[in-house]
């Protein structure tokens, strides 16, 4: 019963240790990249006040107006270290 001794094993072969191809560069891949480097910050701002306007609106049952005055944000700011 010695199956398998003095075999390799599949993941030892010749096949599997050969390095894989290297990826073709294209035109579109600097494009890509930046429309990536442009568009996440995009979304990310817009998400941000999408979340601050449902948050304090909908959630905090205020005028989602108040989101982007700037006397809210001194509000909270004061109300956060009143006491240092």
């Amino acid at each position: 019963m010695e199956q398998g001794k003095g075999r390799r094993l599949p993941h030892d072969s010749e096949e599997v240790r050969k390095k894989p191809k290297e990826r073709e560069r294209s035109g579109r891949s600097w494009r890509m990249t930046a429309a990536k480097m442009v568009l996440v910050p995009i979304l990310l701002f817009f998400s941000l006040v999408i979340g601050l306007v449902i948050g304090y609106g909908v959630v905090g049952h205020k005028p989602a107006a108040e989101v982007f005055d700037l006397g809210t944000y001194k509000h909270m700011w004061d109300l956060l270290f009143a006491d240092t």
